[in-house]
């Protein structure tokens, strides 16, 4: 097995595993998760996150990362994920979570994860009230089903206008008190949010943060599809990443765009050419 390398290598997070950069299955998202994993130990990543959607309902596809791509311990950053749902309430749907849950742990186990990362939902006109609790109950139910195979549990905002956890204020308010839930932050998503301050952001928990880019756009319109490599668009990166280095954080770092026009070039060149971008933009940020 080629050994991936950390890329930017600091230890933070949960269990105080090495950080690095690492490569999101959404880059690339075409590419089966086996190929996935040897292009990004080829390229010089530390390590991957590997998407739910391939994975569920695959279990060729899951063997193959297992067997043929020999993935080991640490490897895996994360499975990228399972969305917490609303019931008609504005409350947790836990018949979905509970539908949801066992095959994405089943996954985790398999393909020894470090992370299963959460998201909320998309409901236009939601109550925050309600379903910042809904959050906070699915998370502690996600946690202790996670923890008893050593898999930590991580929250990711979505800026979306549609999106009731829509910040990091607000994401900051739903792991607020809860023990053993760490959380995610995504470029793409902060700047959809408005880029607003992260003083009320709880970076001490940070686990994992996803650099990405996005076009001249309003940003309340900005759509996963839209994402553009680092330093390829209006995102303002550098000020980002000063700010979470100003406050600690060191890594680990992702790259994580879903833009279709991605997924039909070459995956090597893509992989390449978003490691070098990454790259590019810390390393501004370091000497400036």
């Amino acid at each position: 097995m080629s050994e991936m390398v950390a890329s930017d290598g600091d230890t933070r997070g949960h269990h105080g595993r090495e950080g690095g950069i690492h490569l999101n299955g959404a880059t690339i998202m075409t590419t089966p998760t086996a190929t996935h994993l040897e292009i990004a130990r080829a390229v010089g990543y530390a390590g991957v996150e590997v998407r739910a959607e391939r994975l569920l309902d695959a279990p060729s596809e899951l063997e193959d990362a297992v067997r043929e791509a020999h993935v080991e311990p640490g490897e895996v950053w994360s499975l990228n994920g399972i969305q917490l749902q609303l019931g008609p309430d504005g409350r947790l749907d836990r018949r979905r979570l509970d539908r949801d849950m066992p095959p994405r742990l089943a996954i985790c186990r398999r393909l020894v994860t470090q992370y299963l990362l959460v998201v909320p939902p998309r409901a236009d006109g939601a109550d925050r009230t309600l379903a910042i609790q809904a959050m906070r109950d699915g998370l502690e139910i996600l946690r202790d089903a996670a923890s008893r195979d050593d898999v930590g549990v991580a929250f990711e905002f979505l800026g979306f206008a549609d999106c009731p956890i829509d910040s990091p204020a607000l994401a900051g308010e739903v792991v607020a008190g809860l023990d053993g839930v760490d959380l995610v932050l995504d470029s793409c998503h902060w700047h959809a949010s408005g880029s607003g301050s992260l003083d009320p952001f709880p970076v001490e928990r940070l686990a994992m943060v996803h650099l990405n880019d996005a076009p001249q756009k309003p940003p309340r319109e900005i759509e996963d599809a839209d994402r553009l490599l680092p330093g390829r668009g209006v995102i303002r990166l550098a000020e980002l990443i000063a700010g979470l280095r100003s406050r600690g954080y060191a890594g680990p770092w992702s790259l994580e765009t879903f833009n279709p026009s991605y997924w039909s070039e070459p995956p090597e060149r893509v992989a390449a050419d978003g490691l070098a971008a990454v790259q590019a933009v810390l390393a501004e940020t370091a000497t400036s």
